[in-house]
């Protein structure tokens, strides 16, 4: 039953509408880097796109996982579509398990593919061999999975999620890296950036250095940060789990 829901969940997150407008996600990301290529181009190719990942594919990772979360299971709760599926032969659990999933399988997508046109417009071919492909793959693996699991349990608890969480990948997310003191550990970013090979270097106060976090470039070990991506994975899908579970549905509302 879990796959079944995640097979209805992933086609309606993905269906050719909402295709659509991410591929031009993914455009803008492609036209927004090859513009700073030309800007920077006094940058090595590297150093250029290690800035635009920071700066744009990493903001996309936040904001893909913000929308399809409140997509796959708030905008359900909040219609009264919910229903359809708590009086199917299957647990809550593997309900938003399978929810769960299709979030992070649609987000990776959007997220893999702005980042191959950031990769392409400033590398190149030369993008498929770069040998950062590796592990910037995994750390946005571990990234998408953190921040679809907070978004998830977040969307349980407000009554407007999307602006929710979207004030939080674009305000918290930007200024809480920057603030000086120990702030910057409770940020998903922090993590996501820190897990990957990519150097945060400041080019002087800048709104880009704003937006990268380079303003106040902190960063955790590389395996530390990989660790606690991983656990905030678990330890927010299980709180989302239990809330979850507590929810009582009636046709067209819902209550705790």
């Amino acid at each position: 039953m879990i796959g079944y829901v995640f097979n209805v969940s992933l086609k309606d997150l993905l269906r050719p509408q909402r295709s659509i407008a991410w591929l031009a996600v993914a455009g803008a990301v492609f036209a927004a880097a090859k513009v700073w290529s030309i800007l920077a181009a006094d940058l090595e190719p590297a150093d250029s796109f290690d800035r635009v990942q920071q700066a744009v594919v990493l903001r996309v990772v936040a904001l893909c996982a913000a929308v399809f979360s409140t997509l796959a299971l708030s905008s359900e709760v909040e219609q009264g579509t919910v229903t359809f599926w708590v009086t199917r032969p299957l647990s809550r659990f593997q309900l938003l398990l399978g929810k769960w999933m299709a979030t992070t399988v649609a987000s990776l997508t959007v997220t893999l593919a702005s980042y191959f046109s950031a990769a392409v417009a400033v590398l190149g071919v030369g993008a498929f061999t770069n040998p950062k492909v590796g592990p910037d793959l995994f750390a946005l693996v571990l990234g998408v999975s953190a921040y679809t699991s907070f978004f998830v349990l977040a969307s349980l608890y407000v009554k407007k999620p999307l602006l929710v969480t979207l004030l939080f990948a674009f305000g918290w997310e930007t200024f809480v890296p920057n603030m000086p003191g120990d702030m910057f550990y409770l940020s998903i970013l922090t993590y996501l950036r820190s897990a990957g090979p990519h150097t945060i270097v400041a080019g002087g106060p800048s709104i880009g250095d704003v937006i990268t976090g380079a303003l106040a470039p902190k960063t955790v070990d590389p395996g530390q940060a990989v660790w606690m991506l991983s656990i905030m994975s678990i330890v927010f899908l299980g709180l989302a789990a239990r809330k979850f579970r507590n929810l009582d549905f009636l046709p067209g509302q819902n209550s705790s």
